[in-house]
């Protein structure tokens, strides 16, 4: 048997094969027209259940508003009118621009750090020793008491909450990159390492694609997580952001503005999930199968 050059098959009695001449043994099939039938009858079950939920909460809001006292829950109309009264006089854009522009700056660093100590973990048994423990810890301690510990060693600046997000968000992602890279197939690494397929591309199209959706995951929770702390490290002690006009509301005592400002960060939420987030998912994540169980 002729050996062969790195990336090859080697055939008895034949010339070598490149390894990407080979052709799967059974190609993907297309989704068919009842599955596409299918996938739009539950895209549009999704739209009416998230509807009804809508309508049911505002439902319930409207009637608390109408039996518990006077000024104890505002009506539903009342809220909106004031988000957007908010939104037109350009208040919401001037606090909602520096909270969204922290949390994301916090986030991104948090993403980078815990992917890259979550791979260490799942890849090497001795990196996993020595990180689990710090992990636990970062997991153990509460996100008020970072963003407490935050201002008190930086002050009222910008790294205080950006600090803040990074220390809360990183050890709940490198927990899930951990587990995602523990988690991938090893008989596609063995089967590339015994092509010589080289490492980038091994990193490149065996195991990036397969932690792509614990990434996302992450992501999402992260986000939200993120989103908490930034708006604690605001309340406590800087003079602008969404958490700044919170605590301003509850020192005036306006339940209105408290649940008009709660709505509009929760608002930039559903835009975040929903405008980027699931696109993005569905378009890096369309190679996997639907499951109908």
């Amino acid at each position: 048997m002729r050996t062969s050059e790195p990336g090859q098959l080697p055939v008895p009695g034949h010339q070598a094969v490149l390894v990407d001449q080979v052709q799967p043994a059974v190609a993907p099939r297309p989704v068919s027209r009842n599955g596409r039938r299918a996938l739009s009858q539950l895209s549009s079950f999704d739209w009416a259940a998230r509807s009804i939920a809508i309508v049911a909460l505002l439902a319930v809001w409207q009637v608390m508003s109408l039996l518990l006292p006077a000024g104890f829950m505002p009506a539903p109309i009342t809220t909106f009118s004031r988000v957007a009264r908010l939104v037109a006089d350009g208040e919401f854009a001037r606090n909602a621009i520096p909270t969204v522009l922290r949390v994301f700056s916090g986030f991104a660093l948090a993403l980078l750090s815990g992917t890259l100590v979550g791979m260490a973990m799942g890849a090497r048994r001795g990196l996993e020793s020595l990180f689990e423990f710090y992990i636990l810890i970062g997991l153990t301690i509460p996100g008020l008491a970072w963003a407490i510990l935050a201002l008190m060693w930086f002050g009222i600046t910008e790294i205080a909450p950006v600090f803040a997000v990074f220390a809360v968000v990183t050890p709940m992602l490198a927990v899930n990159m951990w587990q995602g890279t523990k988690a991938l197939d090893h008989q596609l690494l063995e089967m590339a390492r015994a092509f010589h397929v080289p490492r980038r591309q091994v990193i490149s199209e065996v195991v990036l694609p397969q932690l792509l959706p614990y990434v996302l995951a992450a992501s999402r929770f992260g986000f939200a997580l993120g989103w908490k702390v930034v708006v604690l490290s605001e309340m406590f002690g800087l003079s602008s952001g969404i958490g700044y006009e919170l605590n301003r509301s509850f020192s005036n005592y306006s339940l209105r503005d408290v649940l008009a400002w709660t709505i509009s960060f929760t608002l930039i939420m559903f835009v975040f999930e929903y405008g980027v987030l699931r696109p993005l998912e569905g378009r890096l994540l369309r190679w996997r199968p639907v499951v109908t169980i």
